[in-house]
């Protein structure tokens, strides 16, 4: 009988195995820095982030998210800092909460905490704040990003960490939507130039989340009280989980075996599956992904314009009709469900409490 494959074991023997040269697929060819880096990405949409209120959650947020992290970050990157410079080492940066409350409410706020070795690497670990300013709330452009991510060794070795920190960070900003799984960080200073690495890998990893949040926040496409996509763990609050049919809806549709629910007091989280998938296997959709996303499919994003830049050779990227397909790319017929409802519950992995939190709904 041939050992069973350990994914822990093989990342700690292969650190860079999820990382992907810098400019890879652009007609110059690669460049030494790492372009891309596959991790676990939580991605959440909050409003009022010029308010004392929440840039303290903000910070509250931040804490949770060093406890884990500190010892791996490197860099801070900022845009057009009202002070200092756009970079520093993050062990001479001042700490976020000093900036964010010396920071008028009029100020946007950028914040990118990065664990590159070279500051035009793209991080397993990183934590960004992008915020809108309070004359833009205003103004109805008022939906904010947060962003985090830890490696993947990191969430084999510690399964439940993750989890509880999207869980903390949902209940103090109180989201609208948001959602969290395997996803490529691209370079922070160079994301256009490895935009279509993501777009590559996409193709095959249905199970990645793919674009730049902070970019598609207030674009009109994202106005509706819809959600952009689905993943391991997806947030509704409360008004999107009543269109989507309300709890007891979902839950006669979603088994209890494969799925979790958690509630963030503004909503639900929706846990699909024991572990996060990017997808593999003949038919590479994860299972769990493609019955969450039938039952959602109402109230996703018909399209969010483009979810990458315009490309510059002819180089793959996410772009209009393109980018509406990745939207997409867990739709099945209704014929298909019981098939996929058989292959989760046959060939997945089950939730049980090393996998899940205490106080499931």
């Amino acid at each position: 009988m041939e050992p069973k494959f350990n994914l822990a074991e093989e990342l700690a023997k292969h650190p860079h195995l999820l990382e992907m040269p810098g400019n890879l697929l652009m007609k110059g060819g690669r460049e030494d820095y790492i372009g891309a880096v596959l991790c676990l990405r939580g991605t959440l949409y909050f409003k009022e982030a010029h308010t004392p209120l929440v840039r303290e959650a903000l910070c509250q947020c931040f804490d949770e998210f060093k406890r884990q992290a500190e010892p791996h970050l490197s860099w801070l990157w900022r845009e057009e800092p009202p002070e200092g410079k756009p970079l520093t080492a993050y062990s001479d940066a001042k700490p976020l909460r000093e900036m964010l409350f010396s920071m008028d409410e009029d100020y946007p706020l950028s914040f990118y905490y990065s664990s590159g070795k070279q500051s035009i690497d793209a991080p397993d670990w990183h934590f960004e704040i992008f915020g809108q300013s309070a004359w833009e709330a205003k103004i109805g452009r008022d939906l904010s990003v947060l962003e985090f991510s830890v490696p993947l060794l990191y969430q084999e070795q510690n399964p439940l960490n993750f989890l509880r920190l999207f869980l903390d960070v949902a209940r103090r900003l109180a989201p609208e939507q948001g959602y969290a799984g395997h996803a490529y960080n691209l370079s922070p200073t160079s994301r256009d130039n490895n935009e279509p690495t993501e777009a590559f890998m996409a193709a095959r990893m249905p199970g990645l989340d793919v674009g730049t949040a902070g970019l598609l926040a207030n674009i009109p496409e994202f106005k509706p009280t819809k959600i952009k996509t689905v993943s391991w763990l997806t947030l509704l609050d409360h008004a999107r989980l009543e269109l989507a049919g309300g709890m007891e809806a979902l839950r006669a549709q979603l088994p209890p075996s494969h799925f979790a629910f958690y509630d963030y007091g503004a909503g639900v989280v929706i846990q699909a599956g024991a572990y996060p998938s990017g997808g593999d296997g003949e038919d590479p959709k994860p299972a769990a992904y493609v019955l969450l996303n039938h039952v959602l499919k109402g109230i996703r994003y018909e399209t969010v314009g483009s979810l990458h830049g315009g490309s510059h050779d002819g180089e793959l990227r996410l772009v209009g009709w393109s980018a509406d397909q990745w939207l997409k790319r867990l739709d099945v017929d209704e014929s298909d469900i019981p098939a996929w409802r058989a292959k989760l519950l046959s060939n997945e992995p089950y939730l049980d409490a090393t996998n899940t939190l205490p106080g499931r709904l």
